[in-house]
């Protein structure tokens, strides 16, 4: 569904869902284990992305098993009086996989954290950069329709000025355009007269 995201790396998960006025965030990662809901007004248009490490719990157990093995072929070598050359045609591509596997250790993930309240980020590895994009695009139209639509007409029990502060906030967080701004601002002056002594 487009209003939900969930994203698994090896052993740590991540869901998301939009709801009609905040983002319900589940975290169960290296760092968080975490579960709340962050509203819309606590949601900024920042965001930035930082590269995070792997865990090193993963790496040592792979030396570990990598060490273990050779240690069983050296005890098999000398049980069974095996010719050397086995034992190292034997460790050479398990050398190869050792270095492959600590080299995607060390290169760790990305992480997009959007600045909010509360912690908002997203793993993202090269399969699910664009799903991660999609969804975070989309999470920016929900949040900023929920504003159109609670702030983005005229009341007339508000007076002026509270109204007019109100368009200028929708505008300055890019809530709303330029020209949705002006057309809320020109009508907000036809309603109210724009007599400068009854504004409140």
């Amino acid at each position: 569904m487009k209003n939900k995201l969930e994203i698994k790396l090896k052993n740590q998960k991540q869901s998301f869902e939009i709801l009609e006025d905040s983002l319900f965030v589940y975290l169960n990662t290296l760092k968080h284990q975490l579960e709340y809901k962050i509203p819309f007004e606590e949601i900024k248009n920042d965001i930035y992305t930082i590269r995070s490490k792997s865990d090193k719990k993963e790496a040592f157990l792979y030396a570990s098993i990598f060490f273990n093995i050779v240690l069983s072929l050296f005890i098999l070598l000398e049980n069974y009086k095996i010719d050397l050359i086995y034992v190292y045609s034997l460790i050479f591509p398990l050398t190869l996989v050792l270095t492959f596997v600590f080299n995607e250790i060390n290169k760790g993930f990305e992480e997009k954290h959007i600045e909010s309240s509360k912690i908002l980020y997203f793993i993202c590895t090269k399969k699910n950069t664009n799903e991660v994009d999609v969804f975070i695009k989309f999470l920016f139209e929900k949040r900023n329709a929920y504003f159109k639509n609670k702030y983005f007409l005229i009341d007339p029990v508000l007076p002026y000025n509270v109204q007019y502060e109100r368009y200028i906030w929708l505008y300055t967080n890019k809530y709303i355009s330029e020209n949705e701004y002006e057309v809320i601002k020109e009508d907000l002056d036809k309603y109210f007269n724009f007599n400068p002594n009854n504004i409140v």
